[in-house]
């Protein structure tokens, strides 16, 4: 025993032969309270109906990032308008860091801030302003065996007296995981946005921000370019049959739809826009003019109010460059009864007004264009007032 104590006061370490002898002795009730503190946190509390006890202390977890879609960058109308300062529970972001998965219990918070002031000292940008709601997001296959991905998404906001609830009971899921399970890159996780998660995924043992690869911000003279072989995007591509024994007012077949959008005939339509205005989504390029023109089927719906609109509803966009010349169209034709999160309508956009094969997306079921439309009333998000 003196020998330790000898060697340890050699290296610089303090302690006492009660420290040494409680080291040698069966675990005692201080080792179980130990055993406790270091047994996993439940970072959440749930019950079986799904309501959810609102999280505390979520400011001390692993801050992911701060995404922002302003209105004035999205013609007012964004349907994010606010700061969302994200964070995951450690457990969860530990396991996604060893594995590259999502685990069953996962927990991610989202803290809405209000857009402030849009100057500083540093020159003109978007700065946050006041804390205006919280919002949660939770993957468990105990709780939502029947949702996909097992995720469900909730809300303590309330923007009327600016006080959060205790507790919130989740989402109809269609409400958002249509919109996550078409353009979330990661099992519904838009972790594409976030670089502190496409770092940490799979990275195993160690820690990424610790690494010091950065990715350049200029080129070198001695680099040579590589440009991979182009690759078709997941995202715009059909994951659903578009009917082909079906005719439409506007048709879903590649050589008669390219023939009908160049004659000009859906500008017959009654119900259209008057003159062209910057885009809200990102057709060619988000805020370049476009033109909105409504068949009569679903002109006929939308006055009606109803909430899924019936086959045969069309919508053609025009789309131009920032100079106002024509630069291809934007389809979408309502192919079923039901939409089916956006299979049930058939997309297309077409990038030029001349060459047919310079093809953005097209067919039933397009991830990127459905996961986008579904914040609208049956995947229609165009401002609908001139028929209205």
């Amino acid at each position: 025993m003196k020998h330790i104590s000898n060697t340890l006061k050699t290296l610089g370490l303090a302690v006492t032969s009660a420290a040494l002898i409680t080291g040698c002795q069966p675990a005692s009730s201080s080792q179980t309270d130990m055993k406790a503190d270091m047994a996993p946190k439940a970072y959440f509390s749930i019950s079986a109906d799904g309501t959810l006890v609102r999280p505390e202390d979520y400011r001390t977890w692993v801050y992911v990032g701060t995404p922002l879609t302003p209105n004035d960058m999205n013609n007012g109308k964004a349907a994010f308008q606010e700061f969302h300062n994200v964070y995951i529970d450690p457990v969860s972001y530990d396991h996604y860091k060893k594995t590259g998965n999502w685990r069953n219990g996962t927990i991610l918070m989202k803290e809405l801030v209000s857009v402030g002031s849009k100057a500083a000292v540093s020159g003109n940008g978007y700065f946050m302003g006041d804390f205006i709601g919280l919002e949660a997001t939770i993957k468990s296959a105990k709780h939502f065996p029947n949702e996909p991905g097992n995720w469900a998404y909730y809300s303590f906001t309330n923007h009327d007296t600016g006080i959060l609830t205790g507790e919130a009971k989740p989402f109809a899921a269609e409400s958002c995981n249509s919109c996550h399970e078409g353009s979330a890159q990661d099992d519904f996780v838009f972790t594409q946005y976030y670089p502190v998660l496409t770092s940490a995924k799979g990275f195993g043992p160690g820690t990424p921000e610790n690494t010091a690869r950065r990715s350049p911000t200029k080129k070198s003279h001695s680099a040579v370019e590589q440009k991979p072989e182009k690759e078709v995007d997941p995202r715009w591509a059909a994951t659903a049959l578009t009917p082909t024994d079906v005719s439409f007012d506007v048709p879903v077949e590649l050589d008669p739809l390219f023939a009908y959008l160049q004659s000009g005939e859906y500008r017959k339509f009654k119900h259209q826009e008057t003159e062209n205005h910057p885009s809200a989504g990102p057709h060619t390029k988000l805020g370049l003019p476009v033109r909105v023109y409504y068949n009569d089927t679903i002109a006929a719906s939308i006055k009606a109010g109803n909430k899924e609109h019936p086959k045969g509803s069309a919508i053609i966009k025009e789309m131009f460059d920032a100079d106002n010349n024509p630069a291809g169209w934007a389809t979408m034709v309502k192919t079923h009864d039901k939409s089916k999160k956006g299979k049930g309508w058939f997309w297309y956009e077409g990038t030029s007004p001349t060459d047919k094969m310079q093809i953005a997306a097209i067919g039933n079921g397009v991830p990127g264009c459905q996961s986008c439309h579904t914040v609208g009333f049956d995947m229609v998000r165009s401002d609908v007032s001139i028929i209205q």
